[in-house]
């Protein structure tokens, strides 16, 4: 928290957040969502949209899909967390990657421990932030995966065409198994048939929507 604890290392902090990590366009479009009366979703939240949440919604704990490092955006929400008596957890996972075993049982392990109501975001609120959300109606709200997946759709700006597309096939793979194996929980199937490395080598993308994804949108 050293950088802003002087005005020009807190002036580089919203420079670094509003253009490079691209605030200018999140005020624009905050991509927020309810997933339930006491779980919501959005892109990275600004100190002035925390301090809102936490007036009006209440929320307690915000879980962050991304990593915990020196950035301007990073420094900016631990503060504001801070300021409003927000618990801030960084679960940084990939959008270009399937996911990890651990990483998922983390994420369960997270939720069912995290003070309610949270906030989950990622840099656009479409892809890690979809994810977390996927595991939030199952684990949370035990809903099947086949209805959690209505979380990781377009509605929040989520590409299955592009490498993104790896968490839709993650998905995918589950469903697939499950039409064969009715009984096997999907935590079953991520600790004990889950092939990590077998479905990477498998995945493939459009080239147009890895530009889109990449290129134009800059997503992380």
């Amino acid at each position: 928290m050293a950088h802003l604890q002087t005005n020009w290392g807190r002036f580089k902090s919203h420079l670094e957040a509003w253009f490079i990590d691209h605030e200018i366009l999140r005020v624009l479009f905050r991509n927020f969502y309810a997933i339930s009366g006491d779980a919501y979703r959005s892109n990275h939240p600004s100190p002035g949209f925390i301090k809102k949440i936490h007036k009006n919604l209440g929320i307690k704990t915000i879980i962050s899909m991304r990593r915990a490092d020196t950035t301007g955006q990073y420094l900016l929400e631990k503060e504001a967390c801070m300021l409003s008596g927000i618990t801030l957890i960084n679960l940084p996972m990939s959008s270009r990657s399937l996911p990890e075993v651990d990483n998922i049982l983390k994420a369960k392990e997270t939720l069912e421990s995290a003070e309610y109501p949270i906030l989950i975001h990622c840099k656009s609120g479409a892809d890690r932030a979809g994810l977390m959300s996927v595991f939030y109606a199952h684990f949370i709200q035990h809903k099947t995966i086949e209805d959690s997946l209505k979380q990781l759709s377009m509605k929040y700006g989520h590409f299955r065409w592009a490498e993104t597309g790896k968490l839709d096939y993650f998905f995918d793979n589950f469903l697939a198994f499950q039409e064969q194996h009715p009984d096997i929980s999907f935590l079953e199937w991520v600790n004990n048939h889950y092939d990590r490395a077998a479905l990477d080598a498998q995945f493939q993308s459009a080239g147009w929507a890895n530009i889109v994804v990449n290129k134009i949108l800059r997503r992380e």
